[in-house]
């Protein structure tokens, strides 16, 4: 299947390039989250006739993943979690409670910006952890995780 790149696609294309992909990744992923569109000449005549609004529209959106990432990399997030006298967890830090401290923070971000490149934390002590806000903004975030105090 032959699809147009709407936006950036990580390991897949730039914008407006036209690419080969499978069917279902066109079909089920890219074409519904509004990434592509199928690259038919309707599609491509439509496509160059508002490309200069699409790339307004994609400049844009960079530019606001930009400057939330400068945001992220001013916070310093806590979490408190059960751990043993070791400083193993009870348990784990994924990405749940990662995306809600930072919401208890007043910073939006959703699990699927977050990436754990070594998995869920599952210690104590300081951490960074990536924030992919858009397919070339990576932004880093330190998260400590500290034990819960004992009554």
């Amino acid at each position: 299947m032959e699809v147009i790149l709407l936006e950036n696609v990580r390991n897949l294309g730039k914008f407006g390039a036209k690419v080969k992909v499978a069917k279902g990744f066109g079909r089920n992923f890219l074409i519904p989250q509004g990434k592509a569109v199928p690259a038919t000449k309707e599609n491509l005549s439509q496509f160059e006739a508002q490309r200069a609004k699409l790339e307004k529209a994609a400049q844009d959106k960079l530019k606001a993943a930009t400057e939330r990432a400068a945001e992220f990399a001013a916070v310093h997030i806590k979490i408190q979690a059960r751990a043993g006298d070791e400083g193993k967890l009870f348990g784990s830090i994924g990405t749940i409670e990662i995306a809600r401290a930072f919401k208890e923070r007043g910073l939006e971000v959703t699990r699927q910006e977050i990436k754990l490149p070594n998995g869920p934390l599952r210690e104590l002590g300081d951490f960074t952890i990536e924030l992919q806000l858009h397919a070339e903004v990576i932004a880093q975030a330190k998260v400590t995780v500290v034990p819960e105090e004992k009554e």
